[in-house]
């Protein structure tokens, strides 16, 4: 069946732009067009911006003040505990250098195993051998020191132990 092309006159064109009506039915859905806005209702969203922009500027001016703002957030305030107990734990610090050096190296190492895992899983077979390995130590390590009772407290002695290592310092 061979396509139908409507053809219209310049003049048939230019009658139907002039002569613009609401739509009936929506484009494309077959739903009934939403009635025109009333006067009233065109600035709809605008009175609970109003109150916020009125909110901040309180905010911003009680700040400027030297005073607290109207409503500080739960959870702003355990960040604002957690900064203050960073700045404390970074002025007991005694060699600030060797505390930065050892964090950049941390990241660039971290960054740069992210870089190697990501290369060695792009080799086409690598991938599954080394889920094959992973999945065999999972198994022997769960059968070596959580399986048998005596080989867990063992175990967990061990974790211990290197944890007071660790915290005692």
């Amino acid at each position: 069946m061979a396509p139908t092309v409507a053809t219209t006159t310049p003049a048939a064109a230019a009658a139907a732009a002039a002569e613009v009506k609401p739509a009936k039915r929506s484009v494309g859905l077959g739903l009934p067009a939403l009635p025109p806005l009333l006067p009233g209702l065109a600035s709809h969203g605008q009175p609970r911006v109003a109150s916020f922009c009125k909110r901040l500027a309180r905010n911003v001016v009680a700040m400027a003040a030297g005073e607290a703002p109207a409503a500080p957030l739960a959870a702003n305030a355990e960040i604002t505990e957690f900064i203050n107990a960073l700045k404390q734990e970074w002025d007991r610090i005694e060699d600030k250098y060797a505390v930065t050096t050892l964090a950049v190296a941390a990241s660039l190492g971290m960054w740069s195993a992210g870089g190697v895992v990501s290369a060695i899983d792009r080799l086409p077979i690598v991938p599954g051998l080394m889920e094959a390995v992973g999945i065999g130590y999972s198994g022997w390590f769960a059968y070596r020191n959580l399986l048998f009772k005596p080989d867990r407290e063992a175990f967990f002695a061990k974790v211990r132990e290197v944890y007071e290592d660790i915290i005692s310092g």
